[in-house]
């Protein structure tokens, strides 16, 4: 699993406000190309699926399987062979919060995609984390 933790003088709610907003990530992260919201606008939640796209990595769509508002939230994609995880968690701190933001690959190509991918992802997964505490620190 690649975990990636950083804490932020912005509160759980500023952070929130920007975590949350899936469809304006491609806009607002380097790590994003778009996330589209696959069955019409309606309020992120449990059940949501969402088409993401990001530079050197294939289109997927995410099914969000937890949303918790101002605690985080979990999203899953599944592949012939493979599934991933990928988890959002805020938990709050004297002085502001922490993200931590971690991907998981589970299924019978899961060790494949570590070996070929990992490097690659734990980079990306560092930048959103970065991207999303600047974005909620400015708010």
């Amino acid at each position: 699993m690649i975990a990636v933790s950083q804490q932020t003088s912005a509160s759980v709610d500023e952070v929130w406000a920007v975590l949350s907003d899936l469809e304006r990530w491609g806009d607002l992260l380097p790590t994003f190309s778009s996330v589209q919201q696959v069955d019409g606008p309606s309020p992120a939640g449990v059940g949501s699926r969402y088409e993401v796209r990001q530079p050197g990595l294939p289109t997927a769509v995410y099914e969000v399987s937890s949303w918790e508002p101002g605690r985080g939230f979990t999203w899953a994609a599944r592949t012939r062979g493979v599934a991933t995880t990928a988890t959002h968690e805020l938990t709050p701190a004297p002085t502001g919060c922490t993200l931590t933001q971690s991907v998981e690959w589970t299924g019978p190509l899961a060790r494949v995609i570590r070996l070929l991918l990992a490097a690659k992802v734990r980079r990306m997964v560092a930048a959103e984390t970065a991207s999303l505490l600047r974005l909620a620190e400015r708010a």
